[in-house]
């Protein structure tokens, strides 16, 4: 397994934690499908929540709102 791969196993495993802790409940993990993939899929109460995990290696570009396309 290459680094990113590495880190973006880490990065995905924190941001379930993270999500866990806020109340949040995993239905899928690494969700495949022809268009691509989704890292994570919760709920929160009856809410479906879709969550692509975005880590850097760095804090170069600190803003989080930069990673959304």
């Amino acid at each position: 397994m290459d680094i990113r791969s590495i880190l973006g196993r880490s990065g995905e495993r924190q941001g379930e934690r993270l999500l866990r802790r806020k109340g949040y409940r995993i239905v899928v993990r690494n969700y495949r499908c022809p268009p691509g993939e989704l890292d994570l899929i919760a709920l929160d109460g009856t809410t479906v929540v879709f969550v692509e995990v975005k880590t850097r290696a760095s804090d170069e570009h600190a803003d989080p709102q930069d990673a959304v396309t």
